[in-house]
This record gives C-alpha cells, sequence and structure tokens, in this order.
C-alpha cells in the first residue's frame, strides 16, 4: 500500500514545491487620475541575505543601453510580517535597488513606473504610453526581477478597471478577458519578453494561420484596417515555415501602436521582434484605413516578414554575446550584421523585391566613410548600443551581412547546379543551435557555413569583415 502512493506523495512534494519557489507579480492600474503603474512582485524569502531589484538595461535586438530605472518610485520591501523597509539605490549607478536589512524575510517589493515621464524621455518605440482609454505596457520597461528569481516559475496578475478588455502576448485571445487577468509563464524572461495593451481603445483580431494568429492595433487617431495586416502575418508564416521547416512558437502576435508624441521626434519607428510577437511603433501618419491591394500587401510586407523571422534568428538561434533575454548590462555583440543582415537577407530571397538590394548597396558603399573604415567586427560592435540612435550605422551593418548573404546565396546556386542556397544554411543553422542548445562560437561560425553550404565559403566570408573600399 505504501508503495503505491509513494509516486502520489512525490508528485504532492513536487507541487509543493514547485508552488514555493513561484515569483508573483502583479501589474496594477486602476487611478485614471494618476499617471503610474504599481507593480508588486512577491518571492520566495532567501534569510541572511540583501534582496535586490534588478531593472534591465539590455534588450534583444535593440542594441542599445536602456534607462527605465530612472521611472521607478515609491520603492520599498516588505517583510513577512508585513513591515516596511527602506531599498536604496546603488551607490556605483548600476540599475538596481537593495534591501540591506538581513535580519528581516523579505517577501515582497512594490514600486511604481513613472509611464508619462518614461515617453517624454524615450524614443517612441522604447516607452510604454498612456493614453485616454488605452495603457500600452512594454513588459521590459516596467518590470524589473528579484536578483537570483530569474528562472523560477511565474505567475502574472493585471488589474485594471472592470470595463477595460485586456491584451497579453504571453496568453493571447481574441475576446480579452475585462478588469482581470492571470496566467502562468515558465520565468521572468519570458514575461518581460511580453507586451500589453488595455482599455477600451484598442482592437484585436484573430486570423487563421499554421498557428493562432493575432493583430491587435491601438491608433489615436481612430481604428485601422487589421485584416492586411493579417493577410501578411499569414504569408510570413507561411514562408517561415517553408524556410525552417517548422514553426516554434505556440502562437504570434502582431501588436501596432500608432500613437501622437507629447514631444516632436525624427528618431525612426524601429520595431521590435520578441518570441512569440513583434511590435511596431508609429505615430498616426501610416495608419491604414482602407484595404489595400495584392501588390502593395507584398510590397509592405517585408519588415512584417523580417521581424516574425527574428523568431528564429536570433532569438532561437545566435552566437558570440547577443542574449536572447533581457540582462542587466549591455552585451557587446560580434555579429549583428548576422542578426540582422541575415534576416533581412530573407524577405529579399523569398518575396524577389528588387529595390530591397538597392537599399543594400546604399547602406554599404554611399554611407560615411568613417564607417566604411570600420571592419565589420569594429562596426558590429558599435552598433551593439548605437543601432537606432545613429541609424547609419544600423544600416551599414545590416547592409553588409545581407549583402555576404546573397553572394554567399549566388556562390552556393553555382557551385551546386542549383541544389543548394542560402536556404540550405538557414535551416542548418537553425537546427544545429536547436539540437546543440547554445550559441555557436565566432570560431566556428565560418566552419559551420561550410558544412551547411556544402562548399567552402571562407573567402567570401573573410572578405567581408574588412573594410569597405
Amino acid at each position: 500500500m505504501q508503495m503505491r502512493r509513494l509516486p502520489v506523495l512525490i508528485f504532492f512534494c513536487a507541487c509543493g514545491a514547485a508552488l514555493h519557489s513561484q515569483v508573483k507579480y502583479s501589474l496594477i492600474y486602476k487611478d485614471s487620475s494618476s499617471k503610474s503603474l504599481k507593480v508588486i512582485i512577491q518571492f520566495p524569502p532567501e534569510p541572511g541575505k540583501e534582496t535586490s531589484l534588478v531593472m534591465p538595461r539590455s534588450i534583444p535586438g535593440a542594441y542599445q543601453i536602456y534607462t527605465y530605472e530612472k521611472y521607478l518610485g515609491q520603492i520599498f520591501a516588505f517583510s513577512a510580517t508585513g513591515e516596511k523597509l527602506a531599498m536604496y539605490r546603488n551607490e556605483d549607478g548600476a540599475s538596481r535597488w537593495d534591501c540591506r536589512d538581513t535580519s528581516k524575510e523579505i517577501v515582497r517589493v512594490e514600486y511604481e513606473v513613472e509611464l508619462d515621464k518614461m515617453e517624454r524621455e524615450q524614443l517612441p518605440g522604447d516607452a510604454s504610453i498612456l493614453r485616454p482609454g488605452f495603457a500600452g505596457l512594454l513588459n521590459y520597461s516596467v518590470l524589473g526581477w528579484i536578483d537570483g528569481t530569474e528562472t523560477l516559475p511565474v505567475e502574472c496578475t493585471i488589474e485594471t478597471f472592470d470595463s477595460w478588455p485586456i491584451f497579453t502576448t504571453n496568453q493571447p485571445g481574441s475576446s480579452p478577458p475585462k478588469g482581470l487577468i492571470k496566467f502562468n509563464v515558465e520565468n521572468y524572461y519570458l514575461l518581460a519578453d511580453g507586451q500589453i495593451f488595455m482599455g477600451p481603445r484598442f482592437h484585436v483580431k484573430e486570423y487563421k494561420s499554421l498557428v493562432p494568429l493575432f493583430v491587435a492595433s491601438y491608433s489615436q487617431a481612430g481604428d485601422e484596417y487589421l485584416d492586411d495586416y493579417g493577410e501578411q502575418g499569414r504569408i510570413s508564416m507561411g514562408i517561415l515555415n517553408d524556410y525552417f521547416g517548422e514553426i516554434p512558437f505556440p502562437h504570434y502576435s502582431i501588436m501596432l501602436r500608432n500613437a501622437i508624441p507629447p514631444l516632436p521626434t525624427d528618431a525612426p519607428p524601429l520595431a521590435m521582434e520578441h518570441l512569440q510577437s513583434s511590435t511596431f511603433f508609429g505615430d498616426t501618419s501610416f495608419v491604414r484605413t482602407r484595404p489595400m491591394d495584392k501588390a502593395m500587401i507584398l510590397r509592405t510586407i517585408p519588415t512584417y516578414l523580417h521581424h516574425m523571422g527574428h523568431a528564429f534568428i536570433p532569438l532561437r538561434c545566435y552566437g558570440d554575446a547577443y542574449l536572447p533575454h533581457v540582462a542587466e548590462i549591455p552585451p557587446v555583440i560580434n555579429n549583428i550584421w548576422f542578426n540582422e543582415g541575415f534576416m533581412w537577407f530573407l524577405p529579399y530571397d523569398t518575396l524577389k523585391l528588387e529595390r530591397w538590394k538597392n537599399i543594400f548597396y546604399a547602406g554599404v558603399y554611399e554611407t560615411s566613410p568613417l564607417i566604411k573604415k570600420m571592419s565589420l567586427q569594429q562596426l558590429s560592435q558599435i552598433s551593439s548600443t548605437m543601432y537606432g540612435v545613429d541609424f547609419r550605422l544600423g544600416q551599414a551593418v545590416f547592409s553588409r551581412g545581407a549583402l555576404m548573404a546573397m553572394e554567399m546565396n549566388d556562390s552556393i546556386r553555382y557551385k551546386t547546379n542549383g541544389r543548394k542556397s542560402m536556404r540550405d544554411v538557414f535551416k542548418f543553422l537553425y537546427r544545429w543551435a536547436k539540437e546543440n542548445r547554445r550559441p555557436f562560437t565566432m570560431a566556428e561560425f565560418p566552419s559551420l557555413l561550410n558544412q551547411a553550404a556544402g562548399i567552402d565559403l571562407t573567402r567570401i566570408y573573410e572578405r567581408w569583415q574588412l573594410p569597405i573600399k
């Protein structure tokens, strides 16, 4: 009898341990007079240790240094007995706060995020925003983590006004619940990868595709026409499935946010990629109010295909110092040309839009002489924190990567009599990363290229590492 019941006992013990080690996040916006979001983090205590709250300064694909910690206020720790304790900002300028009272069992940290201040100081694509009837949250901009809990399972609760729908890319649905939603994710990194729309002023629609596809839109100037976005998402998913041989995400969300900025800006409206979503930012200049014809759908699809493609490369297949999750300290990356350039080659290769070849050539050969003098590694390293801040750098690094991929593709097709192409290289690299469960090193990358192509690409690879003549 006891032996038969043992597995059940083990199961309940395991469940109890999992629940005990769970981190609980609460995001609360229920005061329309406030420009702040309240965040509560509950976590397993570690007696005798300082408790540190950390905000990310690096976001995958953003290639920039972020200072979201500037917008946090009313930061306090709480003990198991409910005692309120001070949190102190790191004196060396790190994006963290510490509760130094190690005599107490700390179980909770609370803080507020000044969203209005964030939007006024950050570029439009980097800030969470509030508008009448709408809140658009980039999770990584408002959610920090308690040091040491990053990989623990997470339960997240979002609370807002009873009449406000809530859409989250972590658990999307075509009929968003109102007022309250609760969901679980594997860890903090996956929670930070998500985005949230709240309020009666956004719209969401589900489209049939290889996996459920959602388009969520907020437009300050009036509702957008969504069906063409749905068609572009469906086409993109089909192209990527053919290219890589599978779809790695269980669902996908295209998030559209068109808002009039509080202050004038001339920064390019760069989009952001995520593991199972992408977010597109802009003002109200290019809001789609009517259907497009087939030609225009294909002409405007590359950016949506490119960002959905990032769910494969580099978020699930990457190398060097790139991280597929948020980090406290931004890495210096040697191969942004792979992350961005190879993934701009893919839309060119599949859609055959010749104007993109002209874009690549201009980015390489018509840029500043200072940029052309940089080696590809130098250009990538500088772009690690200035890709969009000085977009000459971003254009140059992705254009060099795209032209490298184009030349490799021509060589592979010619030397294999059309039996192989860069599509085989992409698929090989993606499967290699999946099987090995690690990033490739820059030392082994040329060998992987040759192995995938079945020919020697070393000369092409090495020539593109050099400055542009």
